[in-house]
This record gives C-alpha cells, sequence and structure tokens, in this order.
C-alpha cells in the first residue's frame, strides 16, 4: 500500500514538473514532524525574546510557535505554513520561530499533504486555515497553530477575523507562557515582504524584462556598504529608552 501511494505521489510530482506546473505545493524531505522526539523535534535553544533587537520603527515582529502537546509531538508529517504564496516552515511540534515583517497585508494557508506533496494548485490535499491579516510596524503579533485547543478567536480592528482553523492569533500572555516550553526552530529569523509591495515588484520586473537592453556602459566597481537591519546607536531612542543593537547582513541574523 505504501509502496503504490509513493508510486503515485512520484508520478504526479514528476507530471507537474513536466508540464512546467508553478503551483506545485511539495515540502518533502522538511515535512517530518516531532517524531521520534530524538531524531526530529526542534533542536534549537529554549524560548528567549528577540527584545528591541529589531527595526521596530519600519517592520512588525511575528512570533510562530506550535505548543508542545501529545498530539503534536507524536505527529509524524507536520503541515506547512505559507505566506503569500511561499512556504516558510512545517509545523513541528514544541517549536517556535519568529520573523520581521513589512507592514502590510499578508495571506497565510496551512497546507498538509503526504510524504510531503501537499497537491497541485488549488487542488490540495488537507488545507487546515486560510486568512489575511494586516500588520503594522512597531507591533508584535502571535501566531499560534493547535489542533487540538484553539483559542477563542480574536476579532481585528478592521472587523475581520485574526485566524482560521487551528492557526489563531494569541495574545502575549498566553504565547509566552506556552513558548517558554518550546525550542527554536531551525527555519525563521528573516524579513517578509507584505504581499502589496511584493506584487508591485514583480510588477516593476515585468516591465524592465519588456524594454529594450541599452548598451551598457563600463563602471568602476564599487564597495557596498552592508545593508543595517537593526537601528543605528546614535539615532532615536528605542521604546522606554532602550536602543536596538546595530547589526549589518554579515552576521548572524540570530542575535543571541
Amino acid at each position: 500500500m505504501i509502496r503504490i501511494a509513493i508510486k503515485t505521489l512520484t508520478t504526479a510530482a514528476a507530471a507537474a514538473v513536466i508540464v512546467g506546473c508553478s503551483n506545485l505545493h511539495i515540502s518533502t524531505f522538511d515535512n517530518f514532524g516531532s517524531y521520534p522526539k530524538w531524531l526530529f523535534s526542534p533542536k534549537g535553544q529554549y524560548y528567549k525574546s528577540v527584545g528591541y533587537r529589531w527595526d521596530y520603527e519600519k517592520h512588525a515582529l511575528l512570533y510562530v510557535y506550535r505548543p508542545a502537546t501529545e498530539w503534536s509531538m507524536d505527529e509524524v508529517e507536520a503541515p506547512s505554513l505559507n505566506v503569500n504564496g511561499e512556504r516558510l516552515l512545517n509545523f513541528k511540534g514544541g517549536g517556535y520561530t519568529w520573523y520581521e515583517m513589512e507592514p502590510g497585508t499578508y495571506d497565510f494557508v496551512v497546507r498538509r499533504g503526504i510524504f510531503g506533496f501537499e497537491g497541485i494548485g488549488d487542488l490540495v490535499f488537507r488545507k487546515y486555515s486560510d486568512f489575511d491579516l494586516n500588520v503594522e510596524a512597531g507591533k508584535v503579533y502571535y501566531l499560534r497553530y493547535s489542533e487540538v485547543d484553539p483559542q477563542n478567536m480574536i476579532i481585528t480592528e478592521d472587523g475581520s477575523l485574526a485566524g482560521d482553523g487551528p492557526l489563531q492569533l494569541v495574545g502575549h500572555d498566553l504565547a509566552v507562557s506556552e513558548m517558554n516550553k518550546t525550542k527554536l526552530h531551525h527555519h525563521g529569523r528573516e524579513l517578509i515582504s507584505a504581499r502589496d509591495r511584493k506584487e508591485d515588484k514583480e510588477r516593476s520586473e515585468q516591465v524592465i524584462a519588456t524594454q529594450d537592453a541599452a548598451p551598457a556602459e563600463p563602471k568602476q566597481e564599487q564597495q557596498e556598504e552592508p545593508q543595517t537591519f537593526y537601528i543605528e546607536e546614535d539615532s532615536a531612542d528605542a521604546p522606554e529608552g532602550l536602543k536596538a543593537k546595530p547589526r549589518s547582513t554579515e552576521e548572524e541574523w540570530w542575535p543571541f
């Protein structure tokens, strides 16, 4: 039975690649749950707050976690978290991570597949969550994923539900109390773009691609300064008088 399933999934994936399908949803080899714990559970450090080590003047901060329950820790196939059409991670039980996010609207989708193959386009094996969330610069958000004990749904300022199914926006106190028992996921700690800004960028790239290429003039190579993700020490004070630590792309993103 397992051989038939593997053969079927392999055939479907190969067919999608042959026809040039760009909507193939697959997370094979990154789809393992936390079982067995000694092998596949998150191996990072226990939860530690980012504090002010993020660009709170320009970005929002998002924590994503899954509580360590008996159900989540015994899971073999973990569902995937997809934001604006791109997979960020698969929800391992007892894991957490964080992202900086540009202000704007994001589409959150959670899917589960078989052996990492989730489907093609809108034809998927199982979709657990699908909702939009608008984030604002300077605010911290906590997204909790749990299939056994979802919390009461939060209503956002625009009247929409902040979550769908097992993936829900929760408050600080609940999130921190549960994340204290989780370990850092191997994905995350990145800056992601809002949907509208990403679409604008893609459109501008398409326009540039259609224009006639002008002869390139020789330019002198200049060494670019490393991009700074955090607020410089000489800039405005951080909340409550604290200042964020200046860091660059040449350093490790995780500051601890």
